[in-house]
């Protein structure tokens, strides 16, 4: 995961990208760097070039590995097993040096370099960088025998480059500056995609990566067979373990108890009446979400439902929120933080039950308590529990610190506002989506809509259940004639649409209709279907498509790539005046417009003898005036306008940037005031 967040705070990656690419790696498995080639947010190419800049080594393509000569002696370095498990493939062995180079996803990474160097005996070792799914296939050609590994992963792949699959094992020239790749003494790798223009230049051939050298390990036992565990236990929880001679618990009826009497326990607890059955309940939808596995989900909901036992002393009620804010909380926090752990003492609770417990008031940014863990530091269960509990608190019990019972999406606002600071981004993103679902954008103006063309219930019921979790608000047409009127009804901002509707191409005659629209209206269209050929995929990039993607696909990928049509098309469309009447549009639900469509310029209020301004950024406030008040307290007075007219000036660059908070901040600390008479 390292990889990917180094792209994303290099500048590399969009937050769309970023999340689309973790999705895609916390749902599949998989290596980050095959989910970002996965989902499109970067080609082969552009990644390797900007792997090899980091781990300060060359890297291998594809395309040159899948050519690659290597002979039976270099593969005999390496056991294939150790090469299946540690992913690492040898390329070149130099004899006379005794230097073996290999590719391997992560130079450096789990020791792979030691281990081979121990087992193949060599002097030096030397990692090159290839994509891993490149790293399998090698494997399975050259070691096993299968000639085709290669074909199937280009074909697979082939559509999206929007070019010919190379044929694998043929004859090859290489590209100027490209040497061939070699089974004797060729170390030097490019890319054969150069035409595209490399991103980061890779390192210079006089400064190749410093070798590993490392001394003969001293020979270590076996370690003992792990035990087997009964059928629904899982390894390490004792009490669900039983024996031969003792009933089994199923890891359900374990929780199912806690359920029962956690649930009595809240029965005197007020508005916080069941509170930790709310928690746990979250907790199990975001692990589903998210694909935790058996271990960390059964550590992760024991947590929930006995977070709070023992720590209610004094009526405080101690969530992330009220521990940060509220010094009394945070004194009780220190007190009654392990209460729950010590009260299932004798009950040998799942090991990471007891990290998570012992680190729920930890802060993102490192300054919570006991340790000042921070980030990814903090354990995963502790983080999203620390969010839910919050989430809880504030929609449900008035004694939270805003004084009053908030709505799902302002509480969920609030969230966003403190994340980075108080909570894992990621997460609260997450747990909106969670809570939400296909309401997560239903304020005004948030929810981009896309129109779904394919004859096919059973191919289109994941993609739009997928495309609803990304935000979207979702229709379906099952033939032209019903795609067309909608597209003149109400245009949508992204078409998904396969090509054969009705076995006459018709998907290419949607693409001439949207064409056809005026630029401001015209929707981005990603193909979807099941032809492959190569002039079907020149047509439809001929015609304006934005993708063009080959069943089967992974809905995840088509997801994302809807949601970066429709993240291109804010930031290339031709900004626009706005107006309106207060009594018929209140000025939150302007701000929240304005918010939500990243958009800029001046907004003017006119109110009977009164005249303010708001400034926009990129959808974010950066400045406002009102009578003799500037800034933040000029905001909160314009809030209590209910009359009088507004109107954008998109033209308008603000001078000043003195409000950082966000709009959604804003917004709720203005009503607050406002509830409280402060304004």
């Amino acid at each position: 995961m390292h990889v990917l967040s180094w792209l994303k705070e290099t500048g590399v990656l969009t937050p769309a990208q970023y999340e689309g690419a973790l999705h895609q790696a916390q749902r599949t498995g998989e290596r980050v760097e095959e989910a970002l080639l996965e989902v499109g947010a970067m080609r082969e190419a552009e990644l390797l070039k900007l792997l090899a800049s980091r781990y300060q080594t060359r890297f291998v393509s594809t395309e040159r590995l899948s050519k690659a000569n290597i002979d039976r002696k270099t593969l005999e370095r390496i056991p294939r097993k150790l090469a299946e498990r540690l992913q690492v493939f040898p390329v070149v062995f130099d004899k006379r040096a005794q230097q073996l180079s290999v590719v391997v996803a992560a130079p450096g990474e789990d020791d792979c370099e030691k281990q081979v160097q121990v087992v193949s005996g060599v002097r030096e070792v030397r990692s090159l960088v290839a994509r891993p799914a490149a790293i399998a296939a090698a494997i399975e050609k050259f070691y096993a025998g299968h000639a085709r590994a290669f074909e199937e992963l280009f074909a697979r792949e082939m559509p999206d480059f929007g070019f010919d699959a190379p044929r694998v094992g043929g004859p090859s020239t290489p590209a100027q500056g490209e040497p061939r790749v070699t089974s004797s003494g060729a170390d030097d790798f490019a890319d054969p995609f150069a035409f595209m223009g490399p991103a980061i230049d890779p390192p210079p051939v006089d400064a190749p990566p410093a070798p590993v050298r490392i001394a003969e390990p001293a020979p270590r036992k076996p370690p003992p067979p792990a035990p087997v565990p009964l059928e629904g236990t899982i390894p390490g929880d004792s009490p669900l373990s039983g024996s031969a001679d003792e009933p089994r618990v199923s890891l359900e009826d374990y929780r199912e108890t806690l359920n029962v009497f956690v649930s009595l326990l809240d029965r005197e607890r007020g508005e916080l009446r069941g509170h930790s059955g709310q928690v746990a309940r979250l907790c199990r939808m975001v692990a589903e979400r998210v694909g935790l596995g058996a271990a960390d989900r059964h550590a992760l909901l024991v947590a929930a439902y006995i977070h709070d036992l023992g720590k209610t002393a004094g009526g405080f009620h101690l969530t992330a929120l009220n521990v940060a804010r509220h010094e009394g909380h945070r004194t009780q926090a220190t007190k009654a933080r392990l209460s729950p752990v010590k009260l299932f003492a004798s009950a040998q609770l799942p090991a990471d039950t007891k990290k998570i417990l012992a680190h729920l008031y930890e802060r993102f940014d490192g300054k919570g308590l006991p340790d000042r863990l921070a980030g990814k530091d903090i354990p995963y269960g502790a983080r999203v529990i620390a969010i839910v509990e919050t989430y809880s608190d504030l929609t449900t019990n008035s004694k939270n610190p805003y004084r009053r019972v908030l709505s799902p999406a302002q509480a969920l606002s609030v969230l966003k506002e403190l994340a980075g600071e108080l909570f894992d981004p990621t997460l609260v993103d997450l747990l909106r989506h969670v809570v939400l679902g296909d309401q997560g954008n239903e304020r005004v103006g948030a929810r981009p809509r896309v129109l779904i063309v394919d004859p096919d219930p059973e191919e289109t019921t994941v993609l739009e259940m997928r495309l609803i979790e990304h935000g979207f608000a979702v229709d379906v047409a099952r033939e032209l004639p019903t795609a067309l009127e909608r597209l003149e009804e109400r245009p949508p901002e992204v078409i998904v649409t396969e090509v054969d509707l009705s076995g006459g191409g018709e998907g290419f005659t949607l693409m001439e209709k949207v064409r056809a629209m005026a630029e401001a209206d015209r929707p981005a269209v990603l193909f979807l279907t099941g032809r492959a050929d190569r002039d079907s995929v020149t047509k439809g990039f001929e015609l304006g498509a934005t993708d063009y993607v080959v069943k089967p696909a992974s809905p995840e990928v088509v997801a994302t790539k809807a949601g970066q049509a429709v993240e291109g098309a804010a930031r290339s469309s031709t900004s626009s005046g706005v107006s309106g009447s207060l009594e018929e549009m209140s000025l939150p639900d302007v701000v929240q417009i304005l918010s939500n469509g990243r958009r800029g310029g001046r907004l003017e209020i006119v109110s009977g003898a009164k005249r303010g301004e708001i400034h926009f950024v990129e959808g974010r406030i950066v400045h406002a005036h009102f009578g003799e008040h500037d800034g933040e307290e000029a905001f909160y007075a314009l809030l209590k306008l209910d009359r009088g007219r507004f109107s954008l000036d998109p033209r308008f660059d603000p001078p000043e940037r003195v409000i950082t908070t966000s709009p959604e901040g804003l917004l709720l600390e203005g009503m607050r005031r406002i509830d409280e008479g402060l304004v």
